[in-house]
């Protein structure tokens, strides 16, 4: 027999998910430890944040650096041992450093691999320097918990990430080196030290989720000043536009009534017409600039942008483009569109120009430049913008 291929052949074949895969999956819902949770810190301050992990790194390899060659107390095994654990540590800090000067894309795995990293280095630091009696070894977990409730999202997450740390340091401490000491109340220190951990971690988490409430709410005011702005480029259009463009029509009109008659009437005409028509095209900015808050490309608002002017007006325009365009912000999409409109528009008013040329160019390497060349006539029209930024 003959199957017939199509998606519901794909979907007979393809396995269903094990029981292992289901459990594992339902524990990060639980935990709030999907992607769409994790991935609530934006580009640039997801960036930010990285660069602060890293040169904190920087501070802290100095000060281990210094422990470990000044007035040493221990022998070659341990010494060797510390001397390792600063080097991985330094050799993956170097490694983000270098992400960060190339300005390549952060991504929150980095940080958790690099905080993963830390709570090994520090766990292992703590098991061959005798557990629970090394003076200051334990303060290096205070802001690992505290960096992870930056990194993540969830509390019930943060609280499992810091009762793993926890568990870890209590099994160290009670069965590395000496153990606790119940004559000097050794578990009460552990005790108050695990306590401490869990309370950072709820006042930086709380803290993180406070400003994380706050921008949430600033980017749904910004969303609702895009859909009014929406809103009011579709009434312009709907009202002021058509009226404009109704009672252009009728000077025009009137214009060839008008004849060769009476050339003064003419040329009030002629130039009545033109305004007219200026603002109409003045119009056209709000309206066609609607299209960038909605989500579309740049290149594809400029091309409609760019017909309406030579509808308008009835000088050809043209616009080319080099390259493909990186996911910029709105905001400079939006900059470069009324950069672009305004270069017509001094065409249009200023040079008396026979034909306009609008040009894209996103072959800089992470920016866009917009230039505007215009033959005609009156004071040279080339106008050229650059706008640089990383993708996100």
């Amino acid at each position: 027999m003959h199957s017939v291929g199509g998606p519901w052949d794909e979907m007979a074949f393809e396995a269903p998910p094990s029981r292992g895969r289901l459990l594992i999956t339902k524990a990060a819902n639980a935990l709030g430890a999907n992607d769409s949770s994790l991935e609530h810190v934006d580009p640039d301050g997801l960036r930010f944040l990285t660069q602060v992990s890293v040169r904190a790194h920087w501070f802290v390899i100095a000060v281990l650096i210094v422990e470990l060659v000044y007035r040493p107390y221990y022998g070659v095994a341990k010494f060797t041992a510390y001397a390792l654990l600063i080097l991985v540590l330094t050799g993956f800090a170097g490694w983000l450093h270098y992400r960060i000067r190339a300005n390549r894309t952060m991504t929150w795995h980095l940080l958790l691999a690099l905080y993963t990293l830390d709570a090994v280095g520090i766990s292992v630091g703590v098991a061959i320097s005798n557990g629970f009696s090394h003076p200051f070894f334990h303060l290096f977990y205070y802001p690992l918990v505290a960096a992870f409730a930056v990194l993540l999202p969830s509390l019930r997450l943060t609280m499992a990430v810091v009762t793993i740390v926890s568990v870890v340091y209590a099994a160290i401490s009670l069965t590395v080196g000496d153990g606790l000491n119940l004559e000097t109340r050794d578990e009460k220190a552990l005790l108050a030290r695990i306590a401490v951990m869990y309370v950072g971690v709820i006042v930086v988490n709380m803290a993180s989720r406070y400003e994380r409430m706050r921008r949430g709410r600033a980017v749904e005011r910004e969303r609702a000043l895009e859909r009014e702005r929406i809103e009011l480029s579709q009434t312009i259009h709907d009202t002021t536009a058509q009226s404009a463009y109704m009672i252009g029509i009728g000077i025009d009109a009137a214009k060839a009534l008008a004849g060769e008659a009476n050339p003064e009437l003419t040329a009030t005409l002629e130039e009545t017409s033109r305004l007219s028509r200026s603002t109409i095209w003045g119009l056209r900015h709000p309206i066609n600039k609607g299209g960038i808050y909605e989500g579309q490309e740049l290149g594809r608002a400029l091309r409609s942008h760019v017909t309406s002017f030579t509808n308008v007006t009835d000088v050809p325009a043209e616009l080319t483009q080099t390259g493909v365009e990186p996911p910029l912000p709105v905001e400079a999409r939006g900059r470069i569109f009324s950069i672009a409109h305004n270069a017509l528009t001094n065409a249009y008013r200023h040079a008396e120009a026979s034909r306009v040329l609008v040009e894209l160019d996103y072959s800089g390497g992470g920016g866009s430049a917009c230039r505007c060349p215009t033959m005609g006539r009156g004071f040279p029209m080339t106008t050229r913008s650059a706008v640089t930024g990383s993708p996100a």
